[in-house]
């Protein structure tokens, strides 16, 4: 499968060269990986500080075939999360709450959210991204949204 995969991103990144959504540098950067590719690594992080230790799946993409095309796509898409409302990246982050001028009588709720990001479907995930992209870019986006649809499911 790794093989396949490391074929299919192979093919992605020349038709973005030939399209002309990328230069030859990039196209060589993308293109950097371990030939044989290397397959991810299933490992666990253990939270210690839970008062029954739980583990959490982790899988480590480092030097896979998706490594540098998931690191690009992240590039375009990170300014766009970054400029959205509501856009909390850590604990850090949330302390504007200690300078925030509240009403009386506001309650003040708080969840815990475990494992969004691997819970979000692809088939919600991508359309969503691709929405968000056409309008932060104002319809021309680095790379079409539409070929992101069709593409970005290696």
């Amino acid at each position: 499968m790794v093989d396949t995969t490391a074929k299919k991103v192979h093919r992605l990144i020349q038709s973005l060269l030939q399209e002309g959504h990328i230069d030859e540098m990039m196209a060589k950067w993308l293109s950097l990986t371990l030939d044989p590719p290397r397959i991810p690594m299933f490992h666990t992080l253990t939270k210690i500080h839970k008062p029954t230790p739980v583990s959490r799946p982790v899988i480590s993409g480092c030097d896979s075939p998706t490594e540098r095309i998931s690191s690009f796509v992240d590039h375009l898409l990170q300014p766009i999360a970054q400029r959205q409302a509501l856009n909390l990246k850590d604990i850090t982050d949330f302390n504007f709450i200690k300078k925030t001028k509240l009403p009386m009588n506001t309650i003040l709720v708080s969840i815990d959210i475990t494992s969004l990001y691997t819970n979000i479907l692809l088939e919600e995930g991508i359309p969503t991204a691709c929405e968000a992209c056409e309008e932060s870019y104002h319809e021309n986006p680095p790379i079409p949204s539409r070929y992101l649809k069709e593409k970005c499911t290696v």
